[in-house]
């Protein structure tokens, strides 16, 4: 081979990783360039400027790549070589695209067009395609496809078969037709697996990631978008797609803060790099923006994505950025938008293929006619709208049933409309059950929410205290009661946590170095994907069963089940006492959240070291007051006076110290995320307690002073086998052991609560902490436990009916009964309280009963002593007798 023949085999080569592997093809690229300048060697100077151009716009350098393009263009003209100049205006139209003119990239390709033929040609009209796509002339796009791919496959090219492949699979998942996507994106798959085509392999995986989103498949779909980003990150590739597709991911599920962060950054990349998605970037920011109550960012961004697709006329895109910023108005001022506005927004949408959005806007004109006293219009509306409840994704067919209620409710159509409920509630759970992320399950409850609302409405109205408690049961979280579904023992997840462990250590020992802390961050995203990515439960149909007020009173004895109800900022409750419920009405929240707002500024200032004497009068005072509203308004008006009690609380009411209210004072009470869970865990308890296997576990973590004493104090009280875990015994591998299956464990140990991620909240072991994601993965249960650690109590709330953290942890995992605290507490006074509080189990009390006994006992010893008492309650069946 000559000089000039291995200059053009150069440039040919540098224009086949072009696409594939793009730092590959840019250093053999330029290296081409150089000997073709030198030879005088137009041709293999085009070719190399168009590998150059092509592996630019692969790593999102669009001005550099429209630059070699075009001079790619120009330099093959020269040379008298029009086929070549077409093939070089093929690319160029791609970063046209990709910069936003895309009329010059169809002008360039239509131009191209009138040089090529045979292959060449297809080429063209793959690019062409994409181009149609992108100017919403779907139908188009796809014809030209259906031309094209015969002729890639006669000619064996596999990268431009991959490129058509993976354009049509996009267009059939626009379309919803997802069988027939998922067949071009595998078989797109399989192609670049075969033939080595890295990036082509990760654009066809994010695609079938969106696939995935789209049916409502999140680990699969999590899987994919992960796969696909680590192959980008190898090629040093930069897909600001991806970072869309994983935010509406992410906001599907309800994870705003993460999916709010995740759009703004595509946000950013898009304006860096001056590409055409950038409105479609603003559009999504502004929904997130939206859910998570920031009007203006989701106005401002709204208005701006419409302004930018008008400009360039892209009017699919346009109905959705005039919907979003409509859902802005209604929420800052409903009045202000007319039925026959949202009507005609639904109908914009629907012409534009938008399905979800559409039945959002057609429910939306009912209900603003509803409003409006135009019923013939609004049922109108809502016909429409819930036409859509036996067919499609999970979200349009609860979407749909929440239509058919309203419209039902409006007929009035009462039970019916409950049942329309009860059918749109079913699939959200279902979808929820398929999740075998607790975080993720906790999240998507927010979807949730507005049907269950119209059912605690509609009972509340009707007055019939059965029908209240039963749909308020419906609203509590789910979570809960799913167990995490995940391998036995995963050796993936068991790794990470010991990583993390390590690092946290090193934490302590060596300080919060600017390596440890992004280790630590790197990590704890790891386990998050890594459980993210599991399956859940999915074998069969998930079907919820809840408790009846008969199911509930059959287990109570002479107990009182209070449940509490929030809807509107008013209170209800019912009540559950010798299997009768009782409805009450007990007025309007503020005063409870008043108190509740100024109660852990008190607490936390008598369990203080260093409190003066004005302090501690000062925060026995806010306490007394609080003390006196939670009385006046949460117990008193239900008579329930004298009898051991089981409390339900509703979604602010969870912090409650119910020991420091004076009808609760030495009263036995428990409390519950809902009385389903009561119930399930008294019969998991055994009503005679006699589960009795198993040993009596004590652990003494690190750094509390005196962590040991209590420990010890604790041990000498149970006869049988007993484990001592101390020092450096009390690690997470030997604590997670000895839990399994235990009768007894009592953990005194700091407690952290993780706000910002509630999983990662956690108990300090001797090797570091012990998460929420370490206690998922007990093999059985143990029967009691005594967390004696700082806020170990205190779950985070997520989407309003849900809280994560340490005890909810237990309690799914199927632990019947719990004593923790909700806010930090004085370690020596904590101590005295953990001794009563055993005396008074081993005596063969009930935990709340010994619980109530024992802050009983200690709360006038001094302030320290109060706060002590007043922090710990006591979870799940509490009343039940414990047998040693």
């Amino acid at each position: 081979m000559g000089d000039a023949d291995a200059v053009a085999a150069d440039a040919e080569e540098a224009l086949r990783l072009a696409a594939v592997h793009p730092d590959q093809a840019r250093r053999c690229a330029r290296a081409a360039e150089e000997a073709a300048r030198a030879r005088g060697d137009k041709i293999s100077l085009s070719v190399a400027k168009r590998a150059l151009g092509v592996a630019a716009m692969q790593q999102r350098d669009l001005d550099a790549a429209v630059a070699h393009l075009r001079e790619a263009v120009t330099v093959a003209r020269r040379a008298g070589a029009g086929t070549l100049a077409a093939e070089a205006r093929t690319s160029l139209a791609s970063a046209l695209v990709l910069r936003g003119a895309t009329r010059s990239a169809l002008r360039q390709i239509t131009t191209a067009l009138r040089e090529l033929k045979g292959v060449p040609a297809a080429h063209a009209r793959v690019q062409q395609a994409a181009i149609l796509q992108e100017l919403g002339r779907l139908d188009e796009s796809l014809a030209v496809v259906r031309t094209v791919l015969p002729v890639l496959r006669r000619a064996g090219d596999h990268q431009w078969a991959v490129r058509a492949l993976n354009n049509r699979g996009l267009l059939h998942i626009e379309r919803r037709s997802f069988a027939a996507a998922e067949e071009d994106l595998l078989l797109a798959i399989a192609l670049c697996t075969e033939h080595d085509l890295e990036l082509p392999r990760a654009y066809a995986e994010q695609n079938l990631g969106c696939l995935h989103a789209g049916q409502g498949d999140v680990p699969a779909a999590l899987v994919l978008f992960d796969q696909a980003e680590q192959r980008y990150r190898r090629l040093h590739v930069q897909v600001e797609s991806l970072l869309v597709d994983r935010a509406r991911l992410l906001l599907s599920v309800r994870l705003v803060g993460e999916a709010r962060e995740t759009a703004e950054a595509a946000v950013a990349a898009y304006v860096e790099h001056k590409r055409i998605n950038l409105p479609e970037a603003r559009l999504l920011l502004s929904t997130i923006a939206l859910v998570d109550g920031d009007l203006e960012t989701a106005e401002q961004a709204a208005q701006q994505a419409i302004r930018e697709f008008q400009s360039r006329d892209r009017r699919q895109l346009l109905a959705l950025a005039r919907h979003a910023r409509l859902q802005v108005q209604v929420v800052r001022d409903r009045d202000s938008v007319t039925p026959g506005l949202a009507r005609r927004t639904a109908d914009e949408l629907a012409a534009a293929g938008w399905q979800v959005p559409a039945l959002e806007a057609r429910v939306m004109a009912g209900m603003l006619a509803l409003r409006r006293g135009q019923r013939a219009e609004a049922r109108e509306d809502l016909i429409r709208a819930s036409r859509a409840r036996s067919a499609g994704p999970a979200e349009v067919r609860a979407r749909a049933w929440s239509a058919e209620a309203f419209l039902r409710r409006a007929d009035g159509r009462r039970s019916g409309a409950l049942r329309a409920v009860d059918a749109g509630l079913r699939i959200v759970e279902e979808q929820q059950a398929m999740l075998g992320a607790t975080e993720l399950r906790a999240h998507m409850t927010a979807h949730r929410d507005e049907l269950a609302l119209i059912g605690v409405g509609m009972a509340l109205e009707s007055g019939r205290p059965r029908d209240v408690f039963r749909w308020a049961e419906r609203r509590r979280g789910i979570t809960a009661e799913l167990r995490p579904v995940r391998p036995p023992r995963d050796p993936v997840l068991a790794a990470l946590l010991a990583d993390l462990r390590v690092t946290m250590t090193a934490m302590e020992s060596d300080g919060p170095s600017p390596a440890l802390v992004q280790r630590q961050v790197a990590v704890e995203r790891e386990i998050r994907d890594h459980c993210r990515r599991q399956d859940g439960c999915g074998q069969g149909v998930y079907r919820r069963r809840i408790a009846a007020v008969d199911d509930v009173a059959a287990e109570l004895g002479e107990a009182v089940l209070i449940a509490y109800v929030e809807l509107d900022e008013e209170l209800h409750a019912v009540t559950v006492r010798d299997g009768r419920a009782r409805l009450h009405h007990l007025g309007p929240m503020t005063e409870i959240v008043r108190a509740l707002k100024h109660l852990p500024f008190a607490l936390h200032r008598l369990a203080g070291e260093v409190t003066t004497p004005a302090g501690i009068a000062a925060a026995r005072t806010v306490l007394d007051r609080a003390a006196a509203v939670f009385d006046r308004t949460l117990l008193e008006p239900l008579r329930a006076s004298g009898r051991p009690l089981v409390i339900v609380p509703s979604d602010r009411m969870r912090s409650v110290p119910w020991s420091i209210l004076p009808s609760c004072a030495g009263r036995p009470v428990t409390v519950a995320p809902s009385a389903g869970l009561w119930r399930s865990a008294v019969l998991a308890s055994g009503a005679d307690g006699s589960r009795t296997a198993g040993p009596v576990v004590v652990v003494a973590g690190p750094g509390l002073r005196d962590a040991d004493r209590e420990a010890e104090s604790v041990a000498r009280r149970y006869p049988g086998p007993v484990i001592r875990l101390r020092g450096a015994e009390a690690d997470a591998d030997r604590v997670a052991a000895a839990m399994a299956g235990s009768r007894l464990v009592h953990v005194a140990a700091h407690g952290d609560l993780r706000s910002d991620n509630p999983l990662f909240s956690a108990l300090r072991l001797a090797d570091g902490p012990f998460t929420v994601y370490d206690l998922e993965q007990l093999d059985v249960p143990p029967r009691h436990v005594v967390l004696a650690a700082c806020d170990a109590g205190r779950g985070h709330p997520v989407a309003g009916a849900e809280v994560l953290g340490l005890t909810t942890a237990l309690l799914s995992q199927g632990t019947p009964t719990l004593v923790a605290p909700v806010i930090p507490v004085p370690d020596g006074e904590t101590v005295t309280l953990m001794e009563a509080y055993h005396s008074g189990l081993a005596a063969g009390c009930s935990p709340a009963q010994a619980l109530a006994v024992a802050q009983e006992r200690i709360r006038d010893h001094g302030p320290r002593e109060f706060a002590a008492a007043a922090g710990f309650v006591c979870l799940g069946a509490g009343l039940t007798p414990f047998t040693i």
